[in-house]
């Protein structure tokens, strides 16, 4: 009679075991993220780069985000805490915070890393993406951070995947159209074919004057033998690339063919990326 008592105790907890495991598996959780296992979603989220900060708001989890880089809070956020600039983050701020998951650049020191650690706070690494192909599984990861394995592509595929019907029917509309264009990011400084701009214009269809140089860098005499026929910059810079001397014998400018659009969805292909792309794609058939 002990011996089965025993046994029927054995049973139980087996059968707990598969029932808690099937429970973890149905609900996507645990799931790896980055280098990170996360057991459960997160109730509060920070990021330590624009581009993490961003993609949460692009996949519709801004009610998770409480901490942020200063560049990403061009205006005050409530209840989202300015974590300093990104290469001079705020960390008495991120401790204070105290935040379930902690996302951070892959590029940041060892050190940074380490301290981090040493905090106790859970943290996940993800390279930032430097070009448009890279985007899709950075945004693959936030979305399992918050869905599970299951359940992810339920953010993540409605946002990536309407970005790639509207670079497939730029290209289309764009097809035989190819006008010079030049993407200003700010002043002195455009979409360099390295960046997720640049490699998007380039899916998109999009002669960029600057596929070819890196870093953001094109010296102004080199736009100028460029040439760009049509000028796309962000608001409130229009005015001050039609006004400068140093641009009036760019044919765009001639034209008045400079237009205001939301360069940083493009830069950094986030909320606003596919309507950013139409805006282009209709200035650039007129």
């Amino acid at each position: 009679m002990k011996i089965i008592k025993i046994l029927s105790a054995i049973l139980s907890i087996l059968f707990l075991i598969s029932a808690f495991s099937g429970c973890r598996e149905e609900n996507g959780f645990p799931v790896t993220v980055g280098d990170t296992e996360i057991t459960e979603p997160p109730k509060t989220v920070a990021a330590l780069s624009e581009q993490a900060a961003s993609a949460i708001y692009a996949l519709g989890y801004k009610s998770y985000l409480v901490g942020a880089p200063a560049e990403f809070l061009n205006t005050e956020i409530k209840g989202v805490t300015n974590l300093g600039e990104a290469m001079f983050i705020d960390f008495e701020a991120v401790y204070e915070l105290s935040p379930d998951v902690l996302i951070i650049p892959a590029e940041l020191t060892n050190s940074v890393k380490e301290n981090l650690k040493a905090r106790s706070i859970k943290t996940i690494l993800l390279k930032t993406p430097t070009k448009y192909d890279e985007v899709a599984p950075y945004y693959a990861a936030l979305s399992k951070l918050f869905l599970g394995e299951e359940k992810y592509i339920e953010a993540y595929d409605p946002y990536i995947g309407e970005n790639e019907r509207i670079i497939s029917e730029t290209k289309a509309s764009l097809s035989g159209n190819n006008k010079r264009v030049a993407l200003f990011v700010e002043e002195g400084y455009v979409a360099t074919g390295d960046t997720i701009a640049g490699t998007a214009m380039e899916r998109a269809g999009i002669n960029n004057i600057a596929a070819t140089q890196t870093d953001y860098m094109m010296s102004l005499a080199d736009i100028k033998a460029a040439d760009p026929e049509v000028i796309f910059c962000p608001e409130g810079l229009s005015e001050t690339i039609l006004g400068a001397d140093s641009y009036k014998e760019i044919t765009a400018v001639k034209n008045g063919a400079v237009y205001e659009v939301d360069v940083e969805a493009l830069v950094y292909a986030t909320e606003g990326f596919a309507a950013t792309l139409q805006s282009m794609s209709k200035y650039l058939l007129q």
